[in-house]
């Protein structure tokens, strides 16, 4: 390879690693915020009484609904990844 070319890479690549910015951790915020729009109820326990109230009785053409009601309140309504992640930036 020619040492010019070289020369140029290394000279790019020193100029771009001191042009970038520093990255915000923003992940918790981003949590919080999933948390406080997406679980209905404010807690799993609320989250899935408003499935229970919605889909009272639970038939084959209403199982999908219910399944994906109940797997939301799941995945919305648990804190356990913020709280590690809480834990970890001590």
């Amino acid at each position: 390879m020619n040492p010019v070319l070289k020369f140029f890479i290394l000279l790019s690549l020193v100029f771009f690693s001191f042009a970038c910015k520093e990255r915000e951790d923003k992940t918790i915020e981003k949590n919080l915020l999933l948390y406080t729009l997406t679980c209905n109820g404010g807690s799993l326990g609320a989250c899935q009484s408003q499935c229970a109230a919605a889909y009272p009785s639970v038939t084959g053409d209403n199982f999908p609904s219910v399944s994906t009601c109940q797997s939301n309140c799941t995945t919305n309504c648990n804190l356990s990844n913020t709280l590690l992640l809480l834990l970890s930036k001590r």
